[in-house]
């Protein structure tokens, strides 16, 4: 099994949770809502509930997901594996995160601790001492 560990601003990360919430809840409901209105109460041949059906399942299904990535707020620094320990390229702050020297370091200032978390590929998140000791029983 392998795990990868994402560094994540917890800022930007609340702000694009937000902004999915309100894409989910508010905002593409309302657009098929009012789609789904519009063609019924014409009741055409051609513009119908059949239409708004159509539109909906094969047109918008892309939009029924936020255009926000992940990426904007998180950053993959490390994938474990029965392999290994394997560092990506990650750069925060103008830091290179490629060793657990240099984590450690980075995460030994407050202002990082405040602004930044660690999460695994599932979105949990863990305190540097989980990853110590993942890494250390590999």
């Amino acid at each position: 099994m392998s795990t990868t560990y994402y560094i994540a601003n917890r800022k930007r990360k609340k702000e694009c949770e937000e902004f999915q919430k309100f894409w989910e809840e508010e905002w593409f409901p309302e657009i098929t809502d009012k789609l789904y209105q519009f063609c019924t109460g014409t009741n055409g041949e051609i513009v119908n509930k059949d239409l708004a059906e159509s539109i909906t399942e094969d047109k918008m299904c892309g939009f029924s997901c936020t255009p926000l990535s992940d990426t904007l707020y998180e950053e993959a620094f490390l994938t474990v594996n029965k392999s290994g320990v394997f560092w990506h390229k990650c750069e925060v702050e103008g830091v290179l995160l490629n060793s657990l020297e240099e984590l450690i370091k980075f995460f030994s200032k407050k202002a990082n601790q405040e602004t930044y978390s660690l999460e695994d590929q599932n979105g949990r998140v863990c305190t540097l001492n989980d990853l110590i000791r993942e890494l250390s029983g590999k």
